[in-house]
């Protein structure tokens, strides 16, 4: 489990992004950054129209980040007999996803020690970093402020601004 179910962001939601095919797997409560991204409104034309696509980055160097993802995402089973698990809010590779751009989330997806009033980062492979790292001149990209400290199974609050 990645996110617990205190969280807030009434219509702070994003819905224009389709989920990487590459990246199979994804835990809910990662920051999900683009992949590609389409010009002008690039809200698709019909369901396979995939001009924005996010995934967690594997390096927050020069990653622009979306999001934090609400939907697991799990790979095609089978080809003839995969069934998703709406109750779930499961996604597959590919589809289209929900993330979370203003608004709280509890999250265990954290690198670091946080502490309260702390900045949070973007951090590697859709993690939320405690620090700022250095990639040639540029830092990582600021996602928001964590709230809490980490409690003993390894969750915090974080407040979410991403643009």
């Amino acid at each position: 489990m990645a996110l617990k179910p205190d969280r807030e962001y009434n219509e702070t939601t994003d819905i224009t992004n389709f989920w990487s095919t590459t990246q199979t797997t994804a835990e809910v409560g990662g920051i999900a950054s683009v992949l590609t991204q389409g010009s002008g409104a690039a809200m698709g034309q019909n369901i396979v129209d995939e001009a924005n696509v996010v995934e967690y980055a594997t390096s927050a160097s020069g990653s622009i980040p979306k999001g934090v993802l609400l939907q697991a995402v799990n790979p095609v089973l089978s080809a003839n007999r995969d069934f998703v698990n709406f109750e779930n809010q499961e996604i597959r590779p590919g589809d289209k996803c929900t993330l979370v751009k203003r608004g709280f989330v509890v999250t265990d997806l954290i690198l670091g020690t946080p502490t309260a009033g702390g900045i949070a980062y973007l951090g590697a492979s859709g993690n939320i970093s405690t620090t700022s790292g250095a990639f040639g001149g540029a830092t990582t990209p600021v996602i928001g402020r964590f709230e809490t400290t980490v409690d003993s199974d390894g969750f915090a609050r974080v407040s979410i601004d991403i643009g």
